[in-house]
């Protein structure tokens, strides 16, 4: 089958985006109805970068330098805060970052992931059965399921339909409106993704370019044009790197100063792949949630689940001749896969593939194979529809084969159950006796083997698997829409208590964001170690290092934070950090004659008036970095790094007048730039609508 752009406007109606509200709001329900919060990362990795920016905002100060994390980084270097996502700044300007609105942005990219896929399904002409069951199985999918606490994973999952959408547009009819909206919707992935998925989507954008040329080439030979095409290409990108030209420039700025800017070089530094053993989650998701050394990696890395019914056409589409984007979507799917498994696979394409040696996290390849592989069954599925194939005896093969797998899953967990007596059945007395819903439900999540997830998620997939067959039999698509989406629901409700949600509820955790000081106030002047107690220790398992919500700078021991400048190694080279028997800021010779006081404090600046009797050096316990500067007695005077780590000026005897000052003068003016060109994107495409509101 030949696909074509469809002339007709394909706008998405009111109805289709309520759909999709609905299914999430049901399917995400602990999370939505905010009864629990989301787990791990996602609020100790993720937010607190983000609850910076906006209290920054809030105090006015620009967060070019955040003080509170392992003694300062740049803001604008961290790949994990959003800093150059404009939906950040939107929620950090308008609203505020909190634990409900965090939780709320997570959503919205969940949302924009399943209507996405449905999007794209339409601009390759397919029905809207096949649309709807795409964006369902894809907003729902394992991988999505199993990253609700990675931020940035979920948001480059958003993106990638819409920026296949964007492209397919832009190449079937050229116009500067499709051009300017394909560049936004790039720049939207690029800056709210980690940067293993920016590397990704490079090489999954210059496949699906080769292939739209080699395709429209062989397709359209007398109409097709090579110059024509490579000017598409060259607009969108040239416009695409001038909205990125800031965040370029930030990442450039810290990649040398960062502990994770060199390439893996050993097999052992290729850590969380999606393993062999993870094939089983395209039948039984539930069974990824236990066993942890059965399947070598991490739970957020083993579910690749899409739904029964493009798993049903993917194995049919295997076995029929194949148009060429399925044999372009099939292959690219397996080379992601292939990354995807790390180990000797990741480690011999390190040393072909540029970039690839970069990314640790074998694991986050999987979003592209799945990606590529639903759409290649919902190819599939819309020829089986528009057709009007019937049940077939290729069909009929395939529905025993998988059903035979089913039953002996079944039987399986209910036979090693009863044999190990590793069942939640067996401690179902203790779990009922537990005071409290959220507690029972904790000891019931603990308590539930992989056994019982077999056996629970075998019974459901029978029942699905024979009313999907009646389905098709029958031929009641609108049915089957139906039926997809309570698989995908039950299949998200199932998992999540394992993978993305917390027993906490998300009031409990906004009750300590709360707890974090208003405005931005100056530190303490007292030794480190001496700022945190230890019932501060009982908020990181909800929050993270309170550090960084303190208000204060410097820690004694290091905070579990993913990026490190190289000077931290050196900080915290021992079990304390190097000077947390001082103040933040303190003079060396360390007399008590020396009066310290702070004038004024923001995240990149602080103000002092420094008295000593004696010529002294000043050591203010900020990571030393390039941009930053110091002016004692308004002469500038570039910080000296006392012992390699801290920014440290030297003064004369009497009154001095010390600011230390953060300025990435280049960043500074490489936002500016990309700010305008972001807004004059928006402008336009503003006006564009006004004047012809279509699509």
């Amino acid at each position: 089958m030949q696909v074509k752009r469809n002339s007709k406007s394909r706008r998405i109606s009111l109805k289709t985006v309520l759909i999709f509200t609905g299914i999430l709001i049901i399917a995400y329900f602990p999370l939505s109805s905010f009864m629990f919060s989301l787990k791990n990362d996602s609020f100790t990795g993720y937010f607190p970068s983000r609850f910076f920016i906006s209290e920054s905002l809030k105090n006015n100060s620009f967060p070019w330098w955040n003080p509170y994390i392992n003694f300062g980084l740049p803001q604008y270097g961290d790949m994990n805060s959003g800093f150059w996502n404009p939906i950040t700044w939107l929620i950090a300007v308008l609203f505020e970052y909190n634990a409900y609105s965090f939780t709320i942005e997570l959503l919205f990219y969940v949302l924009l992931s399943g209507i996405g896929m449905f999007q794209l399904c339409r601009s390759y002409k397919f029905t809207k059965t096949v649309a709807y069951i795409s964006g369902f199985s894809y907003m729902c999918s394992g991988f999505i399921v199993a990253h609700l606490q990675h931020f940035n994973w979920i948001s480059a999952a958003a993106f990638l339909p819409w920026c296949i959408w964007a492209y397919n547009q832009l190449i079937n009819k050229f116009s500067m409106k499709n051009s300017v909206i394909c560049s936004l919707l790039f720049y939207f992935f690029l800056s709210a993704s980690h940067p293993g998925m920016i590397i990704g989507l490079i090489y999954f954008f210059l496949c699906y370019a080769v292939f739209f040329y080699l395709h429209k080439k062989k397709e359209e030979p007398n109409s097709f044009n090579s110059k024509s095409f490579f000017k598409k290409n060259g607009w969108m990108i040239g416009l695409m790197l001038v909205l990125s030209f800031g965040m370029i420039t930030g990442y450039a700025d810290i990649i040398p100063n960062m502990t994770r800017g060199t390439k893996i070089d050993t097999l052992s530094n290729i850590i969380n792949p999606f393993t062999l053993q993870s094939l089983i989650s395209l039948i039984f998701p539930m069974a990824t949630v236990k066993a942890e050394s059965f399947y070598n990696t991490d739970i957020s890395m083993r579910n690749m689940y899409f739904g029964l019914t493009l798993f049903l056409f993917f194995i049919i589409a295997l076995k029929e001749k194949r148009n060429s984007h399925q044999k372009f979507f099939l292959y690219t799917g397996l080379f992601f896969l292939i990354l995807s498994l790390g180990g000797i696979f990741k480690y011999v394409t390190c040393n072909f593939l540029p970039f690839i040696g970069y990314v640790r996290l074998s694991g986050e390849f999987l979003i592209f194979s799945l990606f590529s592989f639903v759409i290649f069954a919902a190819f599939s599925l819309n020829n089986f529809i528009i057709e009007k194939k019937s049940y077939n005896e290729n069909l009929s093969k395939t529905f025993h084969y998988v059903q035979l797998i089913i039953y002996s899953i079944i039987v399986i967990g209910i036979c090693c159950a009863v044999f190990f007596q590793d069942s939640f059945i067996f401690h179902l007395s203790d779990i009922l006796k537990t005071p409290g819903t959220s507690s029972k439900l904790k000891l019931l999540v603990d308590n539930f083997s992989v056994f019982d997830a077999m056996m629970l998620q075998g019974v459901l997939q029978t029942g699905f698997w024979n009313a999907i067959k009646k389905n098709i039999k029958e031929k009641t698509y609108k049915v089957l829409i139906k039926l997809v989406a309570i698989e995908m629901i039950l299949a998200t409700l199932l998992n999540i208590p394992f993978t993305g949600v917390g027993q906490d509820s998300t009031s409990d955790v906004e009750t300590i964001i709360k707890r974090a000081p208003e405005g931005m106030q100056a530190p303490y002047y007292i030794p480190i170690y001496r700022i945190y107690s230890t019932k501060a220790d009982r908020y990181k398992k909800l929050v993270g290092d309170w550090s960084f919500f303190s208000k204060q700078i410097g820690v004694d021991t290091k905070s579990n934070y993913p990026v490190e400048l190289n000077s931290t190694k050196i900080v915290f080279k021992d079990s304390l950090s190097l000077f947390c028997y001082k103040p933040f800021i303190f003079n060396v010779d360390d007399s008590n004659e020396t009066k310290i006081k702070v004038n004024s404090f923001k995240g990149d600046n602080i103000a002092l008036t420094v008295y000593s009797n004696k010529p002294d050096t000043l050591v203010y316990q900020q990571n030393i970095y390039p941009h930053w500067n110091c002016v004692v007695n308004g002469e500038f005077k570039k910080p000296i790094p006392y012992k390699k780590v801290f920014n440290a000026v030297e003064l004369n005897p009497g009154k001095n007048y010390v600011q230390f000052s953060f300025v990435p003068k280049a960043v500074v003016n490489a936002l500016s730039f990309s700010k305008y060109a972001f807004l004059l994107c928006i402008i336009y495409l503003g006006i564009i609508f006004i004047k012809r509101p279509s699509p």
